[in-house]
């Protein structure tokens, strides 16, 4: 449209009470004239009113429109978490449509969203003691991943069909088929919610080749490895109080280390490094513990965040084990010589997420089959010398 001409813009002006209001509105923001002109010619005080109500709507709709952009931004550069999106949605702050226009989200990701659903699951003193079979402890600090780990073997097993509950621990399955179930909806579990001293027991039978291995998997919240690292009486009060270190059991011992943490500095390497050396003394004093301790391993979790040009992740989890826990590595290398246990790693990674790490997208398969041919090797003691090496190429030895 050309522009006014003086004499165009005086005829208007003159007749300004004439002119419908969205008229006025669209030649003042396109700059033809102001709204102190309409003014000087008399404009209506109700249709002044109008366009100044027109100019805060318009200021809203834009600021919303920021707002939103932003927010979608921050989405497609996986700054948000999957429980904000979800917020966002019930509040009215988007829309479907808009996520779907605006983002990389599609519909069944949206569906994803819209039920996504996190329950809580604390860790349970289960107060029955260990059947006979193989002991399995996952010791770490709290936020190490101890729960996603046991989440992506118990997963895997399943997927495979190579696991078969014993009913002893009621708690300790149900807890256990709580974390697989989230899992498979993406959904990742939280850091064990309990107090110091609940310790979880999940008891199963590993059918592998022909071969049925009882196994007793014990987990114990971030809290108590704190707790227990400082504190003897925590041992004989809850994870011993049924002989869990003490019976004839052998036992696999399994230390998550956390390497995005460490890598973002989100906590103190050392700190870490101290509460393992006392965990390790505190295992000493139990006789049975690591004299009946086949393997301890260090799993480096979250692998998916070493460096892009790692090619052996294996080999990248050993190295950097070694080189940041140097007071750990000596410790257990003096306990290996007098109790004689195997000492391997391996990386771990749960999978792909996305959505700021707060939704799986994808599952690791390998890494949970690392964890569970570990087990049924260490388990079955009876396999052939090819069988183990067959085992040992998937992990590390320290």
């Amino acid at each position: 449209m050309s522009k006014l001409t003086a004499l165009q813009k005086q005829a208007l002006l003159k007749g300004i009470n004439q002119i419908p209001v969205s008229l006025i509105k669209r030649k003042i923001d396109a700059g033809e004239f102001t709204i102190d002109e309409c003014i000087e010619h008399g404009l209506d005080s109700s249709k002044i009113e109008e366009i100044q109500l027109l100019e805060i709507e318009e200021a809203s709709t834009k600021k919303k429109m920021e707002e939103d952009q932003d927010f979608y931004n921050k989405i497609n550069n996986d700054e948000i978490i999957i429980q904000e999106i979800q917020r966002a949605l019930i509040d009215g702050r988007v829309t479907e449509e808009g996520l779907l226009n605006n983002t990389e989200i599609d519909e069944e990701l949206l569906k994803r969203i819209l039920g996504y659903s996190k329950q809580f699951h604390p860790s349970e003193n289960n107060d029955v003691p260990l059947v006979d079979g193989t002991d399995i402890f996952f010791f770490g600090k709290s936020e190490s991943g101890k729960s996603c780990v046991l989440a992506s073997i118990f997963t895997y097993a399943e997927n495979q069909g190579i696991f078969v509950d014993n009913m002893v621990s009621i708690k300790g399955i149900n807890y256990k088929n709580l974390l697989v179930r989230e899992l498979k909806n993406g959904i990742l579990p939280d850091a064990t919610q309990a107090s110091v001293d609940a310790v979880t027991y999940i008891t199963t039978e590993l059918h592998l080749d022909g071969e049925k291995n009882p196994l007793n998997f014990i987990e114990m919240s971030g809290e108590f490895f704190s707790a227990a690292a400082e504190d003897p009486s925590y041992w004989e009060n809850t994870i011993d109080a049924h002989g869990y270190l003490s019976n004839s059991n052998k036992k696999l011992l399994f230390f998550i280390v956390d390497y995005n943490m460490y890598n973002e500095g989100e906590f103190n390497e050392a700190t870490q490094d101290q509460e393992i050396n006392l965990i390790l003394s505190q295992l000493d004093l139990y006789e049975k513990a690591l004299k009946n301790t086949y393997c301890i391993y260090i799993i480096v979790n979250k692998s998916d965040k070493f460096p892009e040009d790692v090619v052996d992740k294996n080999a990248f989890a050993k190295d950097f084990f070694i080189k940041n826990f140097k007071g750990v590595y000596k410790n257990l290398k003096i306990k290996q010589e007098k109790h004689g246990f195997e000492l391997r790693s391996f990386h771990f990674s749960t999978g792909e997420f996305i959505l700021k790490n707060s939704y799986l997208k994808s599952i690791n398969s390998e890494c949970p089959k690392t964890v569970i041919d570990s087990i049924s090797k260490q388990a079955a003691r009876r396999r052939s010398k090819g069988w183990f090496s067959k085992i040992f190429s998937t992990t590390e030895e320290l």
